[in-house]
């Protein structure tokens, strides 16, 4: 399934979650994306963050779905809510 002009695909369970949250899911990781090319609010990453946990409500599975898109993207979800948070 690809996920965006770029031609990625990420590594979801799929029958996990519903089609909504697949793409809530989604547009967090491109959201994440955004960061390493421009400027993104801090607020709105804080929100889709908390949305993001909300539909996953597993540690293992942040970490699992972390990992793979600092494998495909070099950004970690962890690392870049971890700098957002520390500087509120």
């Amino acid at each position: 399934m690809n996920t965006n002009k770029d031609s990625k695909t990420y590594k979801i369970d799929y029958n996990l979650f519903s089609a909504f949250e697949i793409i809530k899911i989604i547009e967090f990781f491109n959201l994440i994306e955004q960061t390493k090319t421009k400027k993104v609010s801090n607020d709105l990453l804080i929100e889709k963050y908390r949305e993001y946990q909300n539909i996953l409500r597993s540690k293992t599975l942040e970490k699992q779905y972390d990992k793979m898109l600092f494998e495909k993207s070099k950004v970690s979800i962890y690392h870049t809510m971890k700098a957002i948070m520390e500087n509120r």
